[in-house]
């Protein structure tokens, strides 16, 4: 069969991730005897020209569309995706009658919804390189895809879906370079991407990596593999980094130290990145480890530097394990960017306080240049088949006709949110250091870092050069001026419509945002998603 795989993700900012999974898919389908092609919008500016050049010129019989996210999981600076992935289906619809399947990790939150939302005709969770081959000789034969594990449709007017089948990591290399115009990624400083390992057995209760879209058993590549897939991309196309994006990298250590060694032993040098170090087993031999094998960067998640919001996170280390960390990133020259959640069960003025007194101790460097961005987000997303989403619902912050189309969020009621605010306003105007998530307002920057770089190399990855910025606004005393004025009142009657929005009277995400943008539109916190029903009572 023609096969045609699209990814709707837009996001051209310093942000953009190349499609790996959907490269796995599009491997697996040329592997099993399908023509395949692939359309990448990312860094598209007309959608519809594209669109009508791929599928006249090709004349698909299946269109499969990724959707890589429902959102940008930032309560203080909420963008849907959504929307724009309705645009794309909509001018596919337009163009052509073939089956349309969506998938991706997006699509995989709330496959329900999503389907319905976005008016597929099947929908793929979790892994798709075996159960999308399986659709499409279903589709071939006429046959039912039902029953297939992993795909979901909607017959007789219901939604059903076979639950997947999650055994071993899938065989093969998605050839990410032969799908996918990498340049444009790297001019956003992107790297090629690359996975070790699938599943992850952390038990952290707002992740959806562990409880829906990979499972908590892990399914390890031979290091061997790993390497050779590398050296070939390496030999090959000669990108600038490369990146790993496993959920936790370093876990289990053991499979992580042979992979960094197998790369020492091999006769080319490349620069290294990652998304996901856990605190867990990382001291200075193992960093040393990794610059050895060409790290120059890497992100960690502790989350929360709070003993108690450890726990209630059920992150799987401990505020020792933490410390240690941050003791030994200190004595490395490596761009490290943390990430912290503010807001999730338990949490109080004093957790926060701890989290913050834990940054301007370990993370904040009193002498030479500093190398840790710290990014601090307001609030914990909430999504179906998680812990936190049933916590949610005992505790009446969600009720069960809630859409997780919609951005939900977890905001502990314990937490006084003017307190709050100002604490951590007053933290970044003290500590340049500390981001709150507004990396999302300097995005388009990446973009000019990306133009500039031809004349001025500036060195990667380009959100360590947010710190400077905040040290200048920092000792020019105005970076007070960028907090939202009004923003707990707006908090908190944005969470009171999520957990008491009558169920008889929908408001719709236009009415809200209405409201919102008469006070203070760039402060909104509303979904832009116009006409979202409610989630229907099974």
């Amino acid at each position: 069969m023609r096969v045609l795989l699209i990814n709707s993700n837009l996001k051209d900012d310093i942000l953009a991730a190349p499609p790996i999974g959907l490269c796995y898919v599009a491997s697996a389908a040329e592997t099993a005897g399908h023509e395949v092609k692939v359309l990448d919008l990312c860094f598209k500016r007309r959608l519809q020209p594209e669109l009508e050049k791929a599928i006249t010129g090709f004349s698909p019989q299946v269109i499969g569309v990724s959707l890589r996210n429902l959102d940008n999981v930032n309560m203080l600076r909420p963008v849907s995706y959504l929307p724009s992935a309705l645009k794309i289906v909509q001018e596919i619809r337009a163009l052509t009658a073939a089956p349309l399947v969506l998938g991706g990790s997006g699509a995989s939150l709330d496959p329900q919804g999503v389907l319905e939302f976005l008016q597929g005709d099947y929908i793929v969770v979790s892994e798709g390189e075996k159960s999308f081959v399986d659709l499409l000789d279903a589709l071939n034969r006429g046959e039912s895809p039902a029953q297939i594990p992993g795909v979901g449709m909607c017959r007789q007017g219901k939604f059903q879906v076979t639950p997947p089948q999650l055994t071993s990591f899938p065989p093969g290399n998605p050839r990410l370079a032969k799908w996918v115009d990498l340049t444009p990624y790297e001019k956003m400083g992107g790297s090629y991407t690359i996975q070790t390992k699938r599943g992850c057995r952390m038990r952290c209760i707002y992740c959806t990596y562990n409880q829906v879209l990979e499972g908590n058993h892990l399914r390890l590549r031979s290091p061997s593999e790993v390497v050779d897939e590398i050296e070939e991309a390496f030999y090959q196309f000669n990108p600038e980094a490369f990146e790993f994006v496993d959920s936790v990298f370093n876990d289990p250590v053991d499979h992580c130290r042979e992979i960094l060694e197998e790369i020492i032993r091999r006769p080319w040098k490349t620069r290294f990145t990652t998304m996901g170090v856990s605190p867990k087993n990382l001291d200075s031999q193992f960093l040393q480890l990794m610059q050895r094998a060409g790290f120059t960067s890497f992100m960690i998640s502790p989350e929360s530097a709070s003993k108690t919001m450890l726990t209630n996170y059920q992150k799987g280390f401990d505020l020792e394990d933490l410390r240690r960390a941050a003791r030994a990133i200190n004595q490395v020259s490596l761009p490290v960017l943390w990430y912290f959640l503010i807001g999730g069960p338990g949490e109080t003025t004093r957790t926060l306080q701890e989290t913050l007194k834990f940054i301007e101790q370990y993370l904040v460097r009193k002498e030479g240049p500093s190398y840790n961005l710290v990014n601090i987000f307001l609030g914990v997303r909430i999504y179906p088949g998680t812990k936190l989403w049933e916590i949610a619902l005992e505790e009446g912050l969600i009720h069960d006709r809630c859409n997780p189309l919609r951005p939900l969020w977890y905001l502990s009621r314990e937490l006084d949110l003017d307190e709050t605010m100002r604490q951590l306003f007053q933290a970044a105007c003290r500590m340049p250091e500390i981001a709150l998530g507004d990396i999302e307002k300097y995005l388009p920057l990446s973009k000019i870092f990306g133009a500039v770089r031809k004349v001025f190399p500036f060195p990667k990855p380009y959100w360590q050069h947010l710190i400077s910025v905040h040290q200048i606004l920092v000792k020019l005393g105005v970076r007070s001026l960028f907090q939202a004025r009004g923003m707990p009142a707006q908090l908190r009657e944005y969470l009171n419509l999520q957990s008491n929005r009558p169920s008889s009277a929908p408001v719709t995400d236009n009415e809200t945002l209405s409201r919102h943008q008469a006070r203070k539109a760039r402060s909104s916190l509303a979904s832009p998603i116009s006409s979202l029903p409610h989630r229907k009572s099974p």
